[in-house]
């Protein structure tokens, strides 16, 4: 699969049509990021049935197609603290490619579009993929670091809007 220049990342709602190959999609990349306990990365390997009961209680599931196959997504949901994002995965030959970062720039708009006043998300203490794109993308951390589950340390991040 050919990665797509970054000018050219379309970041786009999915749909119930959509949670077979959403599925795939974290059953191909969840087992590989080992830096999570792998409890918590078999917890994120949603069925489609999963994906589409999360879709009905008010999941929105965004992300961008490469030559018709999905390579990316996040999932985020709109709370009385504001747009809550979370669950990001790239096809590992589809990193680096600003597929993430568009990912983020979409999450704001969409925020902004449904008058939330920010941007939260979780990301794992000492990732530095994840602490990069949050300075990159004006967040800050927000409380203190905590047990999201048994054995892995997180840190709540927000982006006022």
């Amino acid at each position: 699969m050919n990665a797509f220049p970054a000018e050219e990342i379309r970041i786009i709602e999915f749909g119930e049509e959509d949670a077979e190959e959403l599925s795939e999609l974290f059953r191909e990349v969840w087992p590989l990021a080992v830096e999570y306990p792998e409890h918590w990365r078999k917890k994120r390997m949603y069925s489609p049935k999963r994906i589409i009961e999360e879709m009905r209680a008010g999941y929105h599931y965004f992300g961008s197609r490469l030559e018709g196959k999905i390579v990316g997504v996040y999932k985020a949901i709109i709370t009385e603290k504001g747009l809550y994002g979370e669950q990001q995965s790239v096809r590992r030959d589809c990193r680096a490619t600003g597929l993430a970062s568009a990912m983020y720039m979409q999450f704001a708009e969409y925020g902004r579009a449904h008058g939330c006043k920010r941007n939260y998300c979780n990301i794992l203490v000492g990732q530095e993929v994840g602490e990069k794109l949050m300075k990159k993308f004006g967040f800050h951390p927000w409380g203190e670091p905590y047990e999201q589950s048994e054995g892995m340390l997180v840190q709540m991040y927000e982006r006022l809007l």
